[in-house]
């Protein structure tokens, strides 16, 4: 049985679905470029080196254009998600160029298809942008429900320490305080097309 606090969290999240399936292609891309801008901004941005983005699916706001063409980002390299073989249901972070190969996951979501020894852990990355359906003022995330990335970032719990953990968001997405739990990793900051908030 699912608890309250699941179901109110289950209900937040299926209005949120439903407000983002209303976006068009075109507002998403116009959307996400403003969120690109703000981020772009930041001395956090600016100063990482090691970047974990994730793939935009179902009308999430998309940080692909953090990347320049071509990757021409001299001091950056660039990671995506993949489901852990070693870990239950928790991330490693995979390298990407312009010459990456990509399979889809179990949802249906790209992965780089790369070496093992070529993979890293979260605690290797400077910044992390996240992906979440909804976000509240003290920085909680709500996401898919599946956890993976409250494992992924456990170590952040007991200690101040990198990686950043930097939400991206449409504004629609702020919703009232969420309900957390004593796994639930939060935000260090997080950027919408009007904000860049710091919790």
């Amino acid at each position: 049985m699912a608890s309250s606090s699941e179901k109110k969290k289950n209900q937040i999240r299926q209005i949120l679905l439903n407000k983002r399936s209303l976006l068009t292609t075109q507002e998403q891309q116009q959307k996400s470029s403003l969120i690109i801008k703000n981020i772009k901004q930041s001395s956090e941005f600016k100063h990482a080196k090691n970047i974990a983005l994730y793939h935009a699916v179902r009308g999430e706001a998309d940080p692909s254009n953090l990347i320049s063409p071509n990757f021409t980002h001299s001091n950056k390299l660039f990671y995506l998600p993949i489901i852990s073989l070693d870990k239950e249901n928790s991330l490693v972070f995979a390298p990407i160029n312009e010459g990456t190969q990509y399979k889809n996951n179990n949802f249906s979501i790209p992965e780089p298809v790369v070496k093992p020894s070529e993979l890293i852990n979260g605690e290797d990355l400077d910044l992390v942008i996240m992906p979440l359906l909804g976000f509240d003022n003290k920085g909680n995330r709500l996401g898919m429900g599946g956890g993976y990335y409250d494992r992924s970032f456990s170590f952040k719990q007991s200690q101040v320490c990198k990686p950043i953990l930097l939400g991206f968001a449409y504004d629609f997405q702020q919703v009232a305080l969420l309900n957390t739990e004593p796994w639930d990793i939060g935000l260090d900051m997080l950027a919408t097309e009007s904000q860049f908030l710091y919790f």
